[in-house]
């Protein structure tokens, strides 16, 4: 999905117009049009405006995660820990999107996302019982 594609449907899912975002971003109707068409890309500040209108990171509209919430590997801490957390987090976006469960760029609520690392956990601390 192409930044285009991913701002129009974050400005329809907050049921704004283009004239409703181009107000906030103080750029015309017609050059939000174009950034939905991918005709023009806006310059960093208004990214970043972007960004904290929708409440969704630089690296969602840039197409390097697709999960609006979190950065990519790039723009995270070194610590391991950390790391490891995010990667888990897009292995389960990432399987819950190729089992239809949600789709792209749709955040996964925290209750869902909390019990499937509990009950992961849970499993794999049965399975290394059985494996001893």
């Amino acid at each position: 999905m192409s930044f285009g594609n991913r701002l129009r449907n974050l400005r329809l899912q907050n049921n704004m117009t283009q004239e409703d975002l181009s107000k906030k971003l103080n750029v015309s109707r017609a050059t939000v049009g174009r950034y939905e068409t991918d005709e023009r890309f806006p310059d960093k500040n208004i990214l970043k405006e972007i960004a904290n209108i929708f409440d969704v990171s630089t690296d969602y509209l840039l197409e390097r995660t697709n999960n609006p919430h979190i950065c990519s590997n790039s723009e995270r801490s070194s610590d391991k820990t950390n790391n490891a957390y995010y990667e888990i987090e897009e292995q389960i976006i990432q399987r819950l999107i190729l089992e239809g469960l949600i789709n792209i760029g749709e955040p996964v609520p925290k209750e869902i996302f909390e019990n499937i690392i509990k009950y992961g956990i849970d499993a794999a601390i049965k399975i290394a019982k059985l494996e001893k």
